[in-house]
């Protein structure tokens, strides 16, 4: 290797980078920190050369490791930054990009010369007469063959024996999958092939799909041209709207499902590194000028796209959009025939797409990347030990898209904000109001004019209003307040409550606004309003938080991710948010504000979830600050403006595991402060009142009790292992057992935060070898792993009582790392475990103390209880017991019991809790293999005994 540039110096190198970063950002060791430097280096080389690969060394002494964000060989200006509206104006302006996939090259090629094959999937059973190939490197010998399942095959042709490495020949046949399969290779010793095509008869008609999508490199025309009517889109691939660019090829079968096997791994990185378009034709005709009413306005309006965008109607450009959490708008009502009208959006490609993440059977890669400097957008896309690099960084248009006609007046944004005295609620109510009467595009004079009008409200049976005058293009926050109206003051009204705490009360509410001399309403909005009041003390040195002015004790989970290539709708809200609510937890942290579809707030405020709120950035040591402050301002005080109403919101975060930037710092409290005022900030998720960094990996149920968290904790977990009928569905047969790099690429990695080497001891010291036989059996064992760790995590926390978010609750992707339910909603027996540790009445035993503890988290005051321990052989003979009673005050844990004098021995310990009239309120079970008063975790005395019926395992 030829030595071709140097750059060196003395001292300290570079600028001091704050805050200071984890030693070790896989968290495989103690979380310590150590100061950090940042470095903008230039390496002069030596001479011109060409090169295909090249190689960056670091020394520097007492270095731990070094992170590359950016490398540009170029003496022109550096990349352009996010803050870059649209497109960069010429590519020569950046430099060029060293990653990999930033030239896309469409080649298919073998590893070897072993036989190979290639299969196309034609979406359904299909007629065909003729195959087209280009080759780079091709076949000797080869054939086509088809198939109606994708299992059994029938060959239909021979590859022809020809010199040409591009050729067609007849092969006929009828069938959905067409296989290439081929031997022998040419001196390289692999083949590689370009292009292959299917042809055959054109399908009868088919409707055409209102959304097509296709990659910008292969759009030649600009934005005025491709979203002119003529326009022939007739090659691009139909789109799934709202949805990623990578999920639209998934469900047209272009690409492999990537959640599958190694599958993530055989789609192009390349191909998604790129912008794309998106044109839609909407059926228009109840807009045409016809159909409207006078004065009414037509509004594009946008709920989410990603990166960045460019948006055309009929030939014109309307608007940018900037960031992956900003909603959008644009007038087109001059721009809408009510016919033959076309839309068309460029999306735009994060500046800094980062490299991918080769997790394997050891390691799951370091996490986080470059694509930080890009915040707001889907950070974690890049890739973390919990979820792979997904190809294009879920851009595209993902959330919903429509054409409103609106009048002058619009409504937005509403809020209810509520003091709670002895249970009787005072309500102070705003809501956005905004005149657009002149702001469409036609170009006219827009004179002065004035809108008077009433503005009614109502929560559930109560109303009020006020008259309101606007001017024209005026817009204004209009407030209620129980001063002003007493039918907002001191209300007997039902309250939400978290989970745990009473029932989350939902009440309709409403604006309209009524012009003057009108009868009907110009404009109105509904949602649905929780009463309730969040406050709060300690915030800084050991936070605690009231609902309603009683003491809440936060029980929950991280979500990472919603669905890594963010399919979720309603439905699937519903479903896991509803597990949620059932496992008795209270609290979701929305970790790094990945997830942002409304319908996630509306399942939080039905159930009773409490959202902790983390704005748009990771751990400093997962990648860069953002480039533009003011992008991401911009995105959160428009996304805090549309999830203020939801009642579930309890808390706001600015990082995860550090501070802010101390600009973004300053302008999120402006933000919170502005928008949401009776809702906390707290700058990071693990400093100050709260506590974090794990750990992460399996360790014994005494561990936790042992090492008790003194604040509120947003990040303890372990890996949980799903169940052998969803590893049978993520995994391939030649990839299901033993475990290996493909389990690896599913977060199963013997090294790394979850340190699988851990959990499979624990298996084995648990069950002994006969739980490692097989998957089906490493699955049934590992559930009993998952039970015991997951529920003393949260039995731990009941002692203090303090609040533990654990890492994870829910699965964003096919996972093998931390989830309580699988990606298919399949609950391990983490969910059982769950339910039972955090019973808002609950029994237990500390590891820790040799203590039977009752915990009363939200019971209220309570006298006379009956506390029980029975001690039982495997044989079923009891050797210990005893009683107590107890009367346990709302937030207490009350120690009953002392258990140091429990024989030595393999035993089932059996808690219940009853009350006076001998109703069992609490029960709970463990196994104990007792040696000196500890458990050493040995059971596999009880394989194949009654005592392992799972049906304490399972979630019902």
């Amino acid at each position: 290797m030829n030595h071709v540039g140097f750059a060196g110096g003395t001292g300290l190198p570079g600028t001091k980078r704050l805050p200071e970063v984890i030693t070790d950002p896989n968290k495989q060791t103690a979380s310590i920190s150590r100061p950090s430097r940042e470095l903008d280096l230039e390496i002069p080389l030596i001479d011109a050369v060409d090169f295909d690969h090249f190689k960056i060394e670091f020394n520097m002494d007492g270095a731990l490791f070094w992170v590359i964000y950016s490398v540009d060989f170029s003496t022109k200006p550096k990349f352009g930054r996010s803050s870059d509206t649209g497109p960069y104006d010429s590519k020569e302006s950046r430099g060029f990009n060293v990653l990999p996939s930033e030239v896309y090259s469409s080649v298919w090629m073998s590893a070897d010369d072993k036989p190979q094959w290639i299969r196309i999937d034609l979406g359904s059973k299909k007629k065909f007469s003729e195959i087209r190939l280009n080759w780079i490197h091709k076949a000797d010998v080869g054939r086509i063959e088809v198939s109606d399942d994708g299992k059994s095959w029938k060959k239909v042709a021979d590859l022809p024996r020809t010199d040409s490495l591009a050729y067609s020949f007849k092969a006929v046949g009828n069938a959905r999958y067409v296989r290439l399969s081929m031997e022998g290779t040419d001196e390289s010793g692999h083949f590689a092939l370009s292009e292959m095509e299917v042809l055959g008869p054109k399908d009868a008609e088919e409707a055409k799909p209102e959304w097509r999508l296709q990659r910008a490199s292969a759009v030649k025309e600009n934005g005025e041209e491709v979203s002119s009517y003529e326009y022939n889109d007739s090659d691009w691939l139909p789109a799934v709207v709202p949805g990623t660019v990578l999920y639209s090829y998934v469900a047209a079968g272009a690409v492999p499902d990537p959640g599958i096997a190694d599958n993530n791994l055989q789609i192009s990185e390349s191909f998604f590194n790129s912008d794309f378009w998106y044109r839609w034709t909407p059926d228009t005709r109840s807009l045409s000028m016809s159909k409207r009413s006078e004065g009414e306005s037509l509004i594009l309006a946008f709920d989410g796209i990603n990166w960045k965008a460019e948006v055309y109607v009929n030939g014109k450009f309307v608007g940018n959009i900037a960031g992956a959490f900003k909603r959008a708008r644009f007038d087109i009502t001059d721009l809408i025939n009510g016919d033959k009208d076309v839309i068309a959006v460029h999306i735009i490609k994060p500046a800094h797409y980062a490299a991918v993440k080769e997790k394997n059977a050891e390691s799951p890669d370091f996490n986080g990347g470059q694509l930080g400097a890009d915040n707001p957008t889907f950070h974690a896309t890049v890739g973390w030990d919990w979820m792979p690099t997904v190809r294009g960084r879920d851009m595209g248009i993902w959330n919903d898209v429509r054409i409103e006609k609106v009048k002058a007046v619009t409504l937005s944004d509403p809020l209810v904000q509520s003091k709670i005295t002895d249970g009787l609620a005072s309500m102070t109510v705003s809501v956005k109001i905004v005149d657009g009467t002149y702001k469409s595009l036609r170009q006219v004079q827009r004179p002065e004019k004035t809108i008077c009008g009433t503005l009614r409200g109502t929560i559930g049976d109560i109303e009020f209003s006020k008259k309101v005058e606007l001017k024209a293009e005026e817009s204004g926050t209009i407030i209620f307040t129980p001063e002003e109206y007493p039918q907002l003051k001191n209300q007997k009204i039902a309250l939400w409550w978290p989970n745990g705490y009473g029932e989350p009360a939902l009440h309709k509410a409403s604006f309209v606004f009524i012009p003057d001399g009108a009868t009907d309403a110009m404009t109105s909005i509904e949602w649905q309003a929780g009463i309730r009041e969040f406050t709060y003390g300690d915030v800084m040195s050991d936070l605690k938080m009231f609902i309603n002015g009683r003491r809440f004790f936060p029980k929950g989970g991280n979500w990472g991710f919603s669905e890594y290539n963010l399919r979720y709708r309603a439905d699937e809200y519903e479903t896991a948010v509803r597990m949620h609510k059932d496992m008795n937890l209270n609290m979701i942290r929305n970790w790094v504000g990945q997830t942002g579809d409304e319908e996630f707030y509306d399942a939080c405020d039905k159930y009773g979830i409490v959202v902790w709120q983390d704005f748009w950035l990771a751990n400093p040591a997962d990648g860069p600050d953002p480039d533009d402050n003011e992008m991401f301002l911009d995105n959160a005080r428009d996304y805090v403006s549309l999830i203020r109403k939801h009642p579930s919101i309890g808390l706001y975060c600015g990082r995860n595991e550090g501070y802010p930037p101390a600009a973004l710092n300053a302008g999120l409290t402006e933000t919170v402060n502005a928008l949401h005022s009776d809702i906390v900030y707290i700058p990071s998720s693990a400093d100050d009142g709260v506590s974090g960094h794990g750990p992460y990996r399996a360790v014994e149920p005494s561990y936790y009790f042992e090492n008790p968290t003194a604040k509120f904790h947003s990040e303890r977990g372990m890996p949980a292992i799903i169940e052998y009928e969803s590893l049978r569905q993520m995994l391939t047969p030649d990839h299901l057992w033993p475990t290996n790099d493909v389990w690896g690429q599913h977060d199963f990695t013997r090294t790394g935060a979850q340190g699988d080497t851990a959990f499979v001891g624990m298996v084995r010291r648990r069950f002994g070898e006969q739980a490692m036989e097989s998957a089906e059996t490493f699955a049934k064992y590992a559930q009993w792993v998952n039970y015991d760790g997951y529920r003393a995590m949260y039995e731990a926390n009941n002692v203090g009582r303090k609040g533990l978010l654990i890492w994870m609750s829910h699965s964003a992707w096919p996972s093998l790392a931390w989830q309580t339910y699988d990606y298919w909603f399949r609950p391990t027996a983490a969910c059982a475990a769950v339910r039972k540790a955090c019973e808002p009445l609950h029994i237990q035993l500390n590891p820790a103390s040799n203590l039977v503890e009752v915990v009363n988290a939200s019971c209220g005051d309570l006298e006379n209880l009956t506390a029980v321990i029975s001690v039982i052989k495997p044989d079923g003979e009891e050797v210990y017991s005893k009683t107590a009673v107890v009367s346990p005050s709302e937030d207490t844990t009350t120690p009953v019991i002392n258990v140091a004098d429990v024989p030595d021995g393999l035993c089932i310990v059996t808690l219940k809790l009853t009350s006076a009239d001998g109703n069992v309120l609490s029960e709970n079970r463990y196994f104990r293999n007792y040696r000196s008063g500890k458990d050493t975790g040995n059971y596999q005395a009880l394989v194949g005994t009654k005592w392992l019926d799972d049906s304490m395992l399972r979630f019902d």
